[in-house]
């Protein structure tokens, strides 16, 4: 337990050093995305996690990366922003059904039985 009250105070400390960057400089958006991902990566680098294992905070650079290069999304802006919603419950129905998050499923399959048999 002593290791996890650890990781979370590192990610709180890069947390709060993040925010108060956003407000020395002033660029809260997609500023403060970087600033939860940078934290989310300190907690699972704590923890003894890959880094990798923190794919929301690969996802939320991802989405400051989108916003934060200039021109990067140009003419199909009002497109975007028309899907954006769409692309935001995707990513989180991913986050809680895909990847490693998947629930286990327990018990006989219908035809386990069968196939030992052949």
């Amino acid at each position: 337990m002593e290791s996890d009250d650890k990781a979370a105070n590192v990610g709180a400390g890069v947390f709060f050093i993040g925010l108060g960057l956003l407000f020395f400089t002033g660029w809260w958006w997609p500023g403060i995305m970087f600033i939860i991902a940078a934290s989310m990566l300190a907690n699972a680098i704590a923890a003894g996690e890959r880094w990798q294992s923190a794919s929301g905070a690969l996802w939320l650079i991802g989405i400051g990366i989108l916003f934060g290069v200039p021109g990067l999304i140009g003419d199909l802006a009002s497109a975007f922003w028309q899907f954006f919603p769409l692309i935001l419950i995707g990513i989180g129905l991913f986050m809680l059904f895909g990847g490693k998050h998947r629930p286990k499923v327990s018990g006989k399959r219908k035809n386990d039985d069968d196939i030992h048999h052949v």
